[in-house]
């Protein structure tokens, strides 16, 4: 079925001016735009400029007003940044855009009708649509100098727009099945529209949900531990290595750290390892820094089979001792590190958007620039929470900085890149998104005696707080004066405070943050999370003895333990806690050892 993916807009008195692409808009999305101007006939506004060729949906126009152009056409591979539109100088001009996903690809149906002038009321007329659940979209569009737009029942306000004497609104909703969409109305506030009109447009959806993945390989028993070596763009093979000293870690949000090392006893292991660390001899058979090497290459760690670990190696150390022998150490960090090397050099806008959207938004941008195209997958979905978010080119933040400080406000959501190997000669590269969380409800058992090798618990107070501030970027009004930076209103952990805890207080820094809703939320966030006393548990496992994989980050794990500490007590175990598993570090002693994995709770307040 059709999706909407986001919307942008803006408005200008120029004769050439530019609105952004949508937020997240991908090669194959049916792009719509909508064009009013104030201006006496619309000759002037002509064919949009910039990506695939922009074709006329409809218009409506009358002498006294330039009216409306609509635009439509599928978004290309290559789409630009922002579009190119046209109108009289020093006409008052509107434009929305609409991006839409897992359309039919046929051309979307259109209707429109004239409203009596001096009339409050628009009509948006019906379509009767026969394709799969769509997305509906509602215009209109009129002259008057200050008029505000009701949304109508059962829509979505996309944009309320004035400028000039024009004025238009868009809004939209997901139609479930074929079918007429109805008239709808519009009623206009504050002035009423000298002249208008209302249009409606559908854009058809595709036949069926989209294929499930195919799915991943079944586990063997044949290879413990195997490690893989690609190219980071394409994902070309470049070498199997046999490493020692394996560990690596895995995080849901945040990159996870690896390392490794190969012994070279002989000159077949010196060869195989210099296609991944080359040994920087001008050679015509030897490879060379330009074609692999740290920074270019990544490991796909498989354990039975299945990838759980793919990171991209950014450093390598070659060690030669006395007596000849050689060592290359490798270090890297998981695929979530590739997005924070890659720095915001264009500024980008989202108003009113789904932060799910905002983060496919800000991932899609990142692939769209040159040689900046991991392949990751992403996911459908929203979590019904919309962010208005301005990123700058100026800042000089990474992608990854700016997804991860989106995900980390209150009401935010989780996520982490997941690679698959599904058998088909292929391997996927998947952003996994959860809102609030990630992980189902699967509870994974480990004990002691029994498949636990160590536990440890910390408690520091100094880790948390029971009133929490949120610092964001310096302001100031008065160039003469010096800036101070914007700060949270306090969020207490009441109930701490009201159990008798002392004050104790914590500001975090949001050095780039300007908007202050935006640093109470993070400093609601932290009050929420972390209150009191942090205490933090630390398991190792066999994992030999469970069925528990990365994979399963997210998930919950009930800890149960018996010893002199925590002792039975009316014929039970004192310690049995079910918590969120938000991170492991794997450790590989040798390549054909059973590996043990350090687990990172989440704390919880329900025991």
């Amino acid at each position: 079925m059709a999706i909407l993916r986001s919307v942008s807009s803006g408005q200008s008195m120029a004769g050439t001016f530019t609105i952004p692409k949508p937020p997240g808009a991908a090669a194959g999305d049916t792009i719509v735009a909508f064009q009013t101007t104030d201006a006496f006939g619309p000759a002037n506004m002509t064919t949009p400029g910039g990506g695939t060729t922009w074709q006329l949906l409809g218009q409506r126009s009358a002498t006294e007003w330039g009216g409306s152009k609509v635009w439509w056409k599928q978004a290309g591979p290559a789409e630009p940044a922002s579009y190119t539109f046209r109108q009289t100088v020093g006409a008052g001009g509107i434009v929305v855009i609409v991006a839409i996903s897992d359309t039919d690809g046929a051309t979307p149906l259109i209707a429109s009708t004239a409203n009596a002038d001096n009339d409050a009321t628009v009509t948006c007329p019906a379509l009767a649509p026969t394709s799969e659940p769509g997305v509906t979209l509602r215009w209109t569009a009129g002259i008057s100098a200050s008029a505000s737009w009701s949304t109508p029942s059962g829509h979505t306000e996309q944009a309320d727009r004035n400028i000039s004497e024009a004025t238009a609104a868009l809004a939209t909703r997901a139609r479930p099945e074929a079918g007429s969409t109805g008239a709808t109305t519009f009623t206009a506030s504050g002035s009423t529209p000298l002249y208008s009109h209302g249009f409606t447009v559908d854009v058809g959806g595709t036949s069926g949900p989209p294929p499930e993945p195919p799915p991943s390989i079944p586990a063997s028993t044949d290879v413990l531990f195997k490690a893989v070596f690609c190219d980071l763009l394409t994902d070309s093979y470049i070498a199997t290595a046999d490493l020692d000293g394996v560990s690596f870690s895995r995080f849901i949000g945040q990159p996870g750290p690896f390392q490794a090392t190969a012994h070279v006893v002989n000159r077949e292991l010196a060869d195989n390892i210099a296609k991944i660390v080359p040994r920087w001899i001008e050679h015509p058979t030897e490879p060379d820094s330009l074609s692999t090497g740290p920074g270019r290459v990544v490991v796909h760690a498989y354990q039975n089979g299945v990838i759980w670990c793919t990171a991209v190696i950014w450093q390598a150390d070659v060690d030669i001792d006395d007596r000849g022998a050689v060592t290359i150490s490798m270090q890297g960090a998981t695929l979530e590190s590739y997005l924070n090397a890659v720095e915001i050099r264009q500024t980008y806008t989202y108003e009113g958007i789904d932060q799910l959207e905002v983060a496919r938004g800000l991932i899609t941008e990142m692939q769209a620039l040159s040689s900046a195209d991991i392949g990751l997958t992403l996911p459908p979905g929203s979590s019904g929470v919309n962010r208005n978010r301005t990123y700058l080119a100026s800042e000089g933040g990474t992608f990854g900085q700016r997804l991860r400080e989106l995900a980390d406000t209150d009401q935010g959501f989780e996520w982490l890149i997941h690679t698959a190997d599904p058998g088909t000669g292929a391997r996927v590269r998947e952003v996994r998104f959860g809102y609030p969380k990630l992980g189902g409800t699967t509870d994974h058992v480990f004990s002691q005696p029994g498949n636990i090798l160590k536990l440890s618990q910390n408690i520091d107070a100094l880790r948390g707080a029971t009133s929490y501030r949120a610092r964001g970027e310096s302001v100031s009004t008065d160039a003469s004066t010096s800036s101070t930076p914007l700060m949270s209103t306090p969020q207490n952990a009441s109930a701490h405070l009201a159990a008798g805890w002392p004050r104790i207080d914590k500001t975090i820094d949001y050095s780039t943050v300007k908007e202050q809703s935006t640093l109470n939320a993070y400093a609601a966030k932290w009050a929420a999370e972390r209150p009191g006393a942090v205490r933090v548990h630390q398991v190792t496992i066999k994992l030999d003895e469970t069925n528990w994989t990365p994979a399963a980050l997210g998930e919950r794990a009930r800890v149960i333990v018996v010893n002199d500490w925590w002792p039975i007590i009316d014929g039970a175990a004192s310690f049995d806690h079910r918590w969120r598993v938000i991170g492991a570090q794997v450790t590989v002693t040798s390549r054909d050892s059973q590996p043990t994995a350090a687990l990172v709770f989440e704390e919880e307040l329900e025991i």
